[in-house]
């Protein structure tokens, strides 16, 4: 995964900090360029922006200059240029003409990355600008400014004299004539020295330059495929003009006529933007006149009559003078003055260049709301459209679909450009298509596959396309397997999975060779592979709608779930397992819709193999995923339980179950699903369920619902043994008075072994025998458990020092026992459990074959595991907490078997430690058999969780217990010889004083010395802290850890059962220590299958070899019904409501909800909240008036007409007038302040408006 950069807010790179090439290609830049100074300034109030500036004569060299800005920027260039002018006098921008401007640069800043040109002095456009970029809400995306503007003209310019040293800028107290000081929200800066002072226009036709070399010869994005070594490095550029003067209009004509830049005019700012506007609309509206004439009458007018005679109505209707312009400063009047005809100069730009001109109507009135961002993409590719470097129509669109493609604007694509069919078959999106996936954009790929993109020849044509694609994301594929697709399953996907995903079952197919790459790429199915792609490259729109396009929905939702997983374990990031919770939703969504309507088909899909995804199926996938909703939902429960129960009818009960294991005999007699054996649709009928009652049913309980008795062939194919089939069957009836029953000899057999072969019975009979194994256990080790040796008698019990006084105890001690058990020995020390004995007891070596059985099933479960290499079988295996304990439990009994036969005393004493210990573990080992029991599997893990909470709380707890028992002793028994038995009764002193054992206050009550008191501090505090403040910490985490995981017991069992399904499914049928004849069994069929070859062993071998898998192989007919039903309703679940979602989403995180609004705006909001609640209390106030005049009125009708009526009071008549004045007074207030409000007044507004507001309503309200 490539990590996102995110750009900095500004190019703070100063030209000391580049590297050593850098340095030295930038030096060599700044001798070309002549600069007189550069640096870098720091501004005041706006520490955190660092500026680039440089100074520069006007004949510089603008390509070079741009070079120098690439090479700040790391060669990082951006997808847009926007230069801003208008006029440089004091300029106050109405409310909405800021909010509109504002929104739509953020939009363009959100959608590209911009640069922004301005005059870079505190000017009022600059300002604007400068407040935007500062007040953008994602600093992911910034705006980066750029000011161009004359040395001559900036205050305070002397501090800026330096040579690559950072300046911190103070700007002057007060400014002189014709100089402002520097807006400090820009990022660079180019002072443009002519030599002149406070003179404004050096700078122009350098910018104009600078800005020609960034676009080129064209202003768009991307040239043809012939061009585009020409054009690769222009860029496209806008000039954005806010309303401006006469020095404007030369810019504009200029930037127009001699650059080919196209012009976004904002009309209703005043100035020459509405002049523009206006000289637009009367040149249309004269134009159509003179049109219109020429068609009513005979004359007709040549092409330059026409010209003229509408150029002399324009002058003569238009006066351009100063005033029309509100111009202020000194040097656009005098530009007024200078003889330039600013009328041919409009004139020329409309009639010969109108398709450079564009306008947006910011008017106040006006009834719509512009969009700046798309008003400049709709500039670019009108330009676009017009430009002559290509003469093929087709060329102009893949040059206007890159340029949408960079804004991300598909509404432009479908709206504007690609509006016809025809145009989606004449031209080739291929490269753009390439582009769109690695970009993540899914909206474009979607519009190119709806109209009907060759998705699947895009990746036939190219072997190497897929393999392009993941090397873009950092992922690099070293064998290629004779075929670039087999590569990346075997080196990136089945790595990712796990080796149950078996890569090569997709390309073993009929109709192409394993070693024929072309016959392969034609049978490819790019949707799944690009949906593979995308999960694993992080996409996830791409993902939701390559899974939407592609089949085996539900398979392929819980690939991406196991996938986003298993990366989210690699690269610890939670976005991934939002997105695997996403795809798991869908697939439970489906699945459920599924099992409703379609039950027999969902119950076969659910366990069947999908070769296009590697042999895989759903329930596996969905445990492998850990994806417990989908293990949860009632169809895999259902399953699981046709599995758990095997040929055993589900009526029968638990209860009789259980009774048949005890008499084994009466199973044969059980009801079986023998229908079940077909395993298809078109199983046994030849008898009339409907007609007959049957004591012992046949059919399950789910079959017998079933109005045409469809049967569930899904467990019959887990469970089938492949027993010979007779046409004989167990069936009990009710002839009405008599019964039949009709049972062969073979028949009951296979009745019994079927119910041996039931994961149930197996479960049944593995608890049995482990109860009986603990009591052998437990009775060998204290009963029949002695040396084979001459025991020095009390070695493990009595202590070796004969001085100890517990010496003469422990010898009473082992007399009494000695006459209580009624044995005589010579020397009184020895005790019963440490007389000789010649050989081991015979309990003993039943127990030992037993351990050696219970070593033989393990290592036949070693090799049962589905990894293909032996060390990953064993790292399976011991993944399996309950296999570790197993793996412990065998190891120390056999070590304590190989200690009990060496003739030392300290061996025999180890050796019955140590299976002091195993017995324990294995008494620990029969919590695993908890786990079949709904109201005891969670709590399991819920000891297991705690347990991980008890380790860290032990870690604190040790702190403590040290921090108190150790000076505790020393205070009280001083310095001792060293001893290993001095934290044991150090432990004693602190640990058992927690649970009340205080034995310590009775050795320092009458200590009155001050260790005494000290030793009474630390248990004070101690106790306070290990008791109280540890306890109820302790107790804490367990709730907490009860209460998360108590929400989901019923899933946490639910997916509990598949783990226990799956064990017994694959053990044998004979529990320990019987299981050694199973082992026994299948080696002699494993050496007769691969050895002799002969072919009943061999079938028998492979029937051995699946009868514990969750797979079924369903024929060519179900697997067309099973995907054609699983697509529909996918397509419901991801159109209806999936798509549904994302798009409120989506509305939600629309950047029209950054608009700043105005003070009226949350007034007027206010005001319809008030204007609700008014009403709302009139309506319950006219309710409770009229029940009131109803409850009067019968008062009346009781007690007569002598009943005092209450007047009514004029205050509260006037209540509700008065809430309408209020309401009145607020609107007026609003009118006035819209009036008033003005950018510049903003802040002084804002503070006054709330006594301002309070005292118009109360004025109002007097009056």
């Amino acid at each position: 995964m490539q990590q996102k950069q995110v750009p900095n807010q500004s190019l703070n790179i100063p030209f000391v900090n580049l590297s050593k090439f850098n340095r030295s290609s930038s030096n060599f830049l700044l001798a070309t360029l002549g600069a007189k100074s550069y640096g870098t300034i720091t501004f005041r109030r706006n520490y955190s922006n660092r500026a680039n500036f440089i100074r520069i004569p006007p004949d510089a060299p603008p390509t070079q200059v741009r070079e120098l800005f690439f090479r700040q920027r790391q060669h990082h260039r951006p997808a847009l240029v926007i230069s801003v002018t208008g006029s440089v006098r004091e300029y106050s921008m109405k409310s909405k003409l800021f909010r509109t401007f504002r929104q739509g640069l953020l939009k363009v800043a959100k959608t590209t990355d911009v640069w922004l040109l301005t005059n870079g002095i505190s000017t009022s456009v600059t300002k604007l600008i400068g407040e935007i970029s500062r007040t953008n809400p994602d600093p992911s995306r910034p705006i980066h400014l750029i000011g161009i503007a004359p040395w001559g003209c900036v205050s305070g310019v002397e501090q800026l004299d330096v040579h690559g040293v950072n300046v911190v800028y103070n700007k002057p107290k007060t400014n002189e004539n014709n100089q402002s000081s520097l807006e400090r929200n820009h990022a660079h800066f180019i002072f443009i020295d002519d030599g002149t002072k406070q003179q404004f226009g050096g700078e122009v036709q350098f910018r104009g330059r600078f800005e020609k070399s960034i676009s080129g010869e064209s202003c768009f994005l991307q040239s043809s495929t012939k061009q585009k070594s020409t054009h690769t490095r222009n860029i496209p550029v806008v000039l954005i003009v806010i309303e401006g003067g006469f020095d404007t209009i030369k810019k504009i004509h200029e930037t127009v006529m001699k650059n080919q830049i196209p012009v976004v005019l904002l009309e209703g700012t005043g100035g020459c933007c509405d002049l523009f506007g206006k000289f637009m609309h009367l040149y249309d509206e004269y134009d159509s006149n003179v049109t219109t004439n020429e068609q009513t009458s005979d004359h007709s007018l040549s092409v330059n009559e026409k010209t003229e005679f509408v150029k002399t109505k324009l002058r003569e209707k238009l006066q351009i003078n100063d005033s029309k312009l509100n111009t202020s400063s000194s040097t656009e009047t005098s530009n007024a003055t200078d003889g330039t005809d600013y009328f041919q100069l409009i004139y020329e730009c409309i009639h010969t260049r109108r398709v450079y001109l564009n306008f947006i109507d910011l008017k106040l009135h006006s009834p719509t709301e512009a969009d700046l961002d798309l008003a400049i993409l709709q500039a670019l590719l009108n330009v676009t459209s017009e430009n002559d470097s290509s003469n093929v129509n087709n060329e102009y669109r893949r040059e206007q679909l890159n340029l949408a493609f960079e804004w991300k604007r598909i509404d432009i694509v479908k709206n504007f450009i690609m509006k016809d069919e025809r145009d989606w078959k004449t031209i080739d999106v291929s490269d753009l298509f390439i582009k769109a996936l690695q970009q993540n954009q899914a909206s474009f790929i979607q519009l190119f596959l709806d109209h009907d993109f060759p998705l699947d020849d895009l990746f036939q044509d190219d072997d190497n396309r897929l393999i392009a694609l993941y090397e873009t994301e950092n992922y690099q594929i070293t064998d290629n397997l004779n075929h670039p697709l087999r590569s990346i399953y075997h080196e990136i996907i089945q790595p990712l999975i796990g080796d149950f995903f078996q890569a090569d079952a997709i390309f073993d197919c009929d109709d192409c060779s394993l070693n024929d790459s072309s016959s392969m790429m034609s049978a490819l199915d790019a949707e799944k592979e690009l949906f593979l792609w995308s999960v694993i490259t992080g996409k996830q729109d791409l993902a939701l709608l390559f899974w939407a396009r592609g089949k085996n929905k539900i398979c392929a939702a819980l690939i991406a779930t196991l996938l986003y997983k298993s990366k989210a374990r690699k690269e610890k990031d939670e976005h991934y397992i939002e997105w695997a919770d996403e795809f798991q939703s869908l697939a439970v969504e489906i699945l459920e819709k599924f099992y409703v309507t379609n039950t027999f088909e969902c119950t076969q899909a659910i366990i069947r193999e999908i070769p296009q995804f590697g042999n895989v199926t759903w329930l596996h996938l969905a445990v492998m995923a850990e994806a417990k909703l989908f293990i949860a939902e009632k169809a895999v429960q259902d399953v699981l339980s046709d599995i758990w129960y095997g040929y055993i009818d589900h009526r029968v009960g638990n209860k009789k179950i259980v009774m048949t294991s005890f008499l084994l005999f009466y199973s044969g007699f059980l009801p079986y699903h023998k229908e079940l054996v077909e395993g298809s649709d078109k199983a046994d009928k030849h008898y009339n369920y409907d007609d007959e009652f049957s004591l012992f049913s046949i059919r399950s309980s789910r079959s017998a619902s079933k109005s045409e008795g469809s049967p569930d062939a899904a467990c019959a194919k887990l469970m089938d043994d492949n027993l010979d089939e007779e046409e004989h069957s167990v069936v009990v009836r009710n002839n009405n008075s008599w019964k039949r029953l009709k049972c062969s000899t073979n028949q009951y057999l296979k009745n019994v072994l079927m119910f041996l072969h039931a994961p149930c019975i197996k479960y049944l009979y593995s608890v049995y025998f482990h109860m009986i194994f603990l009591m052998l256990f437990s009775y060998v080790i204290l009963f029949d458990f002695f040396p084979l040796y001459d025991f020095v008698s009390g070695k493990c019990l009595i202590s070796s020092d004969d001085d100890d006084p517990t010496t003469e105890m422990s010898v009473r001690r082992v007399r009494k026992r000695s006459i209580l058990n009624k044995t005589t020995t010579e020397n009184p020390r020895v005790q019963y459990g440490y007389q000789q004995h010649t050989r081991p007891s015979a309990t003993e070596i039943v127990l030992i074959v037993w351990m050696f059985t219970l070593l033989c099933e393990e290592i036949r479960q070693i090799f049962a595991m589905e990894v293909q290499s032996i060390l990953g079988k064993l790292f399976a295996y011991i993944d399996i907490f309950w296999n570790k304990l197993d793996v412990l439990a065998i190891l120390l009994f056999f070590i304590a078997f190989v200690l009990r036969f060496i003739p030392v005393s300290e061996c025999f004493c180890t050796a019955r430690i140590i299976l002091a210990i195993d017995l324990s573990i294995w008494y620990i080992r029969t919590l695993d058999t908890f786990s079949a029991v709904k109201r005891l599997g969670p709590k399991l893990v819920m000891i297991g969780e705690m347990v991980y909470d008890m380790k860290f709380y032990m870690v604190m707890l040790t702190v403590f217990i040290l921090a108190y028992g150790v000076p505790t002793y020393s205070l009280m028994y001083g310095v001792e010889k060293f001893s290993w038995h001095i934290p044991r009764a150090i432990i004693n002193i602190a640990y058992w004083q927690i649970f009340g054992e205080l034995t310590i206050i009775d050795e320092i009550e009458r200590n009155y010395e001050i260790g005494g008191y000290v030793v009474f501090f630390l248990l004070i505090a101690y106790m306070t802290v290990a008791s109280v403040l540890l306890i109820n910490l302790l107790i804490a985490m367990f709730s907490n850890t009860f209460d998360r995981l108590h929400m989901d017991t019923d899933c946490i069992w639910k997916f509990q059962h598949y783990s226990l399904v799956s064990h017994y499914l694959t053990r044998p049928c004979l529990p320990p220590p019987l299981v050694i004849f199973s082992h026994i069994y299948q080696i002699s069929i494993y050496c007769f299958s691969h050895m002799f070859h002969i072919k009943w062993f061999e079938e028998k071998y492979i029937q051995h070899q699946n009868q514990g898998k969750f797979k079924i192989v369903v024929n060519e007919t179900l697997t067309k019904k099973i995907e054609g039903i699983e697509d529909a309703i996918g397509n419901e679940v991801y159109y209806l409501s999936l798509k549904t979602d994302r798009k409120q989403i989506d509305r939600q995180n629309d950047l029209n909800e950054q608009r700043v609004h105005s003070p009226q705006e949350i007034v007027l909001n206010k005001i319809k909240i008030l204007e609700n609640q008014i009403q709302t209390i009139e309506n319950h106030q006219s309710n409770m008036f009229e029940y009131l005049e109803y409850l009067m009125n019968g008062i009346k009708k009781i007690g007569g007409d002598d009943i005092e009526m209450p007047k009514q009071r004029r205050a509260d008549l006037e209540a509700t007038f008065w809430a309408r004045n209020v309401v009145t007074a607020i609107v007026e207030y609003d009118v006035i302040k819209e009036q008033e409000f003005t950018f510049g007044q903003r802040n002084l507004h804002q503070t006054s408006s709330f006594w301002t507001f309070y005292f118009y309503v109360f004025s109002n309200y007097c009056d």
